[in-house]
């Protein structure tokens, strides 16, 4: 776990900046709308995406691991080659319809006309990203966490150059930042390819393609109900963003998407680890090592709560002062609907730990079945709250469809797994941390200067607090440190 999560975190905090970069940048280059509309088409190509997926790479994710342990390799093959064709066959005729019904829901949908070009742009991006889904689970259900990470990291940092470079060439339109998107897709093919024969090429023409009976059907049952649980899934995470654009308009999309990137700033501590967790329980579960699973589960719940709880007052406390860090006052709205949903966030890193965990378990059903009563409940939820409550209706349909999620999914995995929690070590953290808090609300006028100008003076003050509060705690926690130390020691990097 160590090992593999430190090459996971390194490479998700290098990578992380990224996206937040590419946005800033386009901020405060074109008009909220256009991004607004940028980013809606995104989604729309993301939940078509989904259909195309058709519920493979997580199939392939479930059942490398597997046949890996039992030494069947020519399954492994078999199953990549036919998850491979399949995307390929539905992604051309899904782009095909999406470039031919570009001018049409540029129109009509988007209700803008810059978003016919962006969307036949996006066309390329669509092929490219549905290869990305298969190919990078194969590095998942290895677990080579190192090739995975270090092909995302030159995607994202090939998208942030050609950003950069439209930038300073003055070159800022939305249709060119809509083209970095395909230039970044088709650098990390090249890549992904590089460095997967290169490891991987001897084995791969070893083994051969079979077609047994009861292994495809095995196959494609277990795919069909990931295909519905995805559906149900990225419909969760997108079905608010496409009704903004519907009720409210672009502009509201965009201040919406910008407080989705701001909401999910906790998972990118929980999501490098999520794709691990899953190949990792299915590898368990198949050697029957339930103690090991618990133990997972016990660190898990134990150490994230607190992490959770603690960012989510940081959200609450220090929302204006980050704010202004990041993106200055120009999309100030965005920040308050995150201080108003911040305390969910603690229910969205817990989410996606247990959704990790159902999958492994290869309770499939159930999850889809949870999946799709929180799209329900969100989609009449948002209805209702954005025709009441304006765009904060959405931050609160999020936010409670998370919960019920969490509610839901705990309960299932409770069922069959008794796991405990480090309570006496949670307890002690808890309180010395809201003590921290509360000297921090209480001093944070003095140290922050709510100001356009101090951006540069307040971010370094941030990362400060930030130094101080890791120093304190590790001070307080010397003994699991140690520990710690200890285990790194043993390790053959």
């Amino acid at each position: 776990l160590i090992k593999k999560w430190f090459w996971l975190y390194l490479f998700s905090f290098l990578v992380a900046p990224a996206a937040y970069i590419i946005k800033v940048i386009i901020s405060n280059t074109v008009s909220v709308a256009d991004v607004g509309v940028l980013y809606s088409v995104i989604g729309l190509v993301t939940i078509l995406s989904i259909y195309n997926d058709l519920g493979f790479t997580e199939s392939l994710q479930y059942f490398i691991p597997r046949y890996w342990i039992k030494k069947q390799y020519n399954y492994i093959k078999t199953s990549i080659i036919f998850s491979l064709i399949a995307q390929v066959l539905t992604g051309l005729i899904i782009a095909g319809i999406l470039w031919y019904g570009a001018p049409w829901l540029a129109t009509y949908y988007f209700k803008s006309p810059n978003a016919e070009v962006i969307l036949r742009y996006f066309c390329f991006y669509f092929l490219g990203i549905n290869l990305f889904q298969i190919l990078q689970s194969i590095f998942y259900a290895f677990q080579n966490t190192l090739a995975q990470q270090s092909v995302e990291f030159v995607r994202m940092r090939s998208v942030v150059a050609f950003t950069l470079f439209f930038f300073f060439s003055g070159r800022t339109s939305i249709q060119r930042y809509s083209l970095n998107r395909v230039l970044g897709v088709a650098i990390w093919i090249v890549v992904w390819l590089i460095i997967f024969f290169a490891r991987y090429k001897k084995s791969l023409f070893e083994w051969k393609v079979v077609f047994e009976k009861v292994m495809i059907k095995e196959y494609l049952k277990y795919a069909f109900w990931c295909f519905l649980g995805l559906n149900a899934g990225h419909l969760f995470g997108q079905v608010i963003q496409q009704l903004v654009i519907l009720i409210l308009w672009p502009e509201s999309a965009w201040f919406y998407t910008n407080f989705l990137s701001l909401f999910g700033i906790s998972s990118l501590v929980i999501w490098p680890i999520i794709w691990l967790i899953f190949p990792m329980v299915s590898e368990l579960i198949t050697k029957k090592d339930i103690w090991k699973l618990k133990l997972l589960f016990r660190f898990f719940y134990s150490y994230f709560l607190l992490f959770s709880f603690f960012f989510a007052i940081l959200l609450v406390i220090l929302w204006p002062e980050i704010a202004l860090i990041l993106f200055g006052e120009k999309f100030i709205l965005s920040w308050e609907m995150l201080s108003l949903g911040a305390i969910f966030t603690i229910v969205n890193i817990f989410v996606g730990f247990n959704f990790s965990v159902l999958a492994g378990l290869g309770k499939i059903k159930e999850r889809v079945k949870i999946l799709f009563i929180a799209v329900l409940f969100v989609t009449i939820l948002s209805i209702i709250g954005m025709y009441s409550l304006w765009i904060y209706g959405s931050v609160l349909a999020l936010g409670f469809g998370y919960t019920l999620l969490f509610i839901l999914s705990f309960k299932t995995i409770y069922k069959d797994i008794k796991f405990w929690v480090e309570w006496n070590f949670v307890i002690k953290n808890l309180i010395l941390g809201l003590f921290l808090w509360l000297i921090l609300y209480l001093f944070k006028s003095k140290i922050f200067v709510v100001d356009d100008l101090f951006r540069l003076s307040n971010l370094w003050k941030l990362i400060l607090v930030g130094l101080w509060f890791f120093i304190v705690f590790g001070i307080a926690n010397l003994k699991k440190v140690f520990i710690l130390k200890d285990e790194v020691k043993k390790l053959k990097w």
